[in-house]
């Protein structure tokens, strides 16, 4: 994992299930698996895609000649423009190296499939577990912290950003005017909100990869306004009333969660414009268009039933796992297929003989109490009476088996 309150909750559910089959799997920061490789037992790595790092092109093969097995979900492939993802994810060492390709949906497949055809039997329609923890049958999984959002926000919309390019961590970012104009225009379009709807609480989330100090700096003046990226957004995305976005993974998110999305796009732009989060949300162009937008929802329409109808139809090319088909069931299904020689002396010993990299700072943490909060819920929700061990192999590792 890369950016922990993103995909953590995805893989947890997905290392759940696999636990009840009876895997024993070893979760972490992407780079800690990657150092650790030769001291953890074979087993099957799943690479989350190739960063712009490099990593992830330098770790397969390597993965591959310690006796590992290897497979891939790209976290980014949901919605890239086809060159882009070819060019910047994909290549043919990698593809020759990996056991098993998953894609997101038919799009993704389809574009690999026409790139590396002699390798079309490795890509395989999956889905992601992230969009798994959507569904009616996990969202009480939420249900005790949407409480407490909603106790402490009240009814309230939520705006999430993705001007990381722009607005740094270190500071603001220069040669992105299109990302510049974007930040400022949803700067505006907060202020303006906050001044309609006086009753009515917005909470900013930025991307774990901006700067929210920018924002709390703009907008300290709103006093309706609060600025936070505490924990995964399901949670805020099902405590709010409304969900508004420019070209983020959240508004598809929000859809499938049932929750009114609106993407806001003040201009048109090659560099910023992102296809699909768009196209399956509510457009507004103007922000006389989004309070137009806010004022209906108390309305009954069936013309924006309509219109959800078809933006899940725009959504089924792009994303297989809908309705009742699980992505952590697709994966596990492919997973079982996968042979490769185990360990002669038992996984504990291994683990106890090897020495692992053990450093890192405190704040980037991967956070044990979290980890078994979730999988407890899990259990609560599955029913199921058998204990789960965590145990920490190193800084950002741990392992996760059943007590049995």
């Amino acid at each position: 994992m890369q950016v922990i309150t993103r995909e953590l909750d995805a893989k947890l559910l997905l290392t759940y299930y696999a636990i009840k089959q009876n895997y024993s799997v070893v979760i972490g920061k992407q780079k800690k698996l990657y150092e650790n490789a030769e001291s953890l037992p074979k087993g099957i790595f799943l690479f989350k895609g190739n960063s712009g790092g490099g990593n992830a092109k330098k770790y397969k093969p390597i993965v591959k000649e310690l006796g590992h097995a290897a497979v891939e979900l790209d976290e980014e492939a949901l919605f890239l423009e086809e060159d882009r993802y070819l060019s910047k994810r994909t290549d043919e060492v990698c593809n020759k190296v990996l056991d098993q390709v998953y894609c997101w949906g038919k799009s993704q497949r389809d574009s690999l499939i026409k790139a590396y055809p002699h390798y079309k039997d490795k890509f395989h329609l999956t889905g992601h577990p992230r969009f798994d923890l959507l569904k009616k049958k996990f969202r009480s999984l939420h249900s005790n912290e949407v409480e407490k959002i909603k106790k402490q926000y009240g009814d309230y919309i939520l705006v999430n950003t993705r001007f990381a390019s722009y607005n740094r961590k270190g500071g603001f970012g220069v040669g992105k005017d299109d990302m510049k104009k974007l930040y400022e225009h949803f700067i505006k379009m907060v202020k303006e909100l906050s001044r309609k709807y006086p009753k009515l609480n917005i909470v900013v989330r930025p991307h774990p990869a901006e700067n929210g100090d920018s924002y709390r700096k703009e907008l300290t003046n709103c006093h309706n306004v609060f600025v936070t990226h505490e924990g995964g957004v399901v949670k805020w995305i099902l405590a709010s009333k409304l969900v508004i976005h420019n070209g983020c993974t959240t508004g598809i998110e929000a859809m499938l969660l049932d929750k009114p999305v609106l993407s806001y796009i003040p201009f048109t732009s090659e560099e910023v414009d992102e296809y699909l989060p768009n196209e399956v949300s509510y457009k507004a162009f103007t922000v006389k268009e989004i309070f137009s937008y806010i004022d209906s929802l108390s309305k009954e329409d069936s013309e924006e039933k309509q219109s959800i109808k078809g933006r899940k139809e725009i959504l089924s090319y792009y994303y297989s796992a809908m309705d009742e088909n699980y992505a952590y069931k697709n994966i596990l299904r492919l997973l079982n297929k996968i042979s490769f020689k185990s360990e002669s002396s038992s996984e504990n010993e291994f683990l106890q003989n090897k020495p692992l990299r053990q450093k890192g700072p405190k704040h980037l943490e991967m956070k044990e109490n979290e980890i078994i909060a979730f999988l407890n819920k899990m259990r609560k929700l599955d029913k199921m009476e058998s204990e789960i061990m965590v145990n920490k192999l190193a800084f950002n590792l741990y392992e996760i088996k059943s007590a049995r």
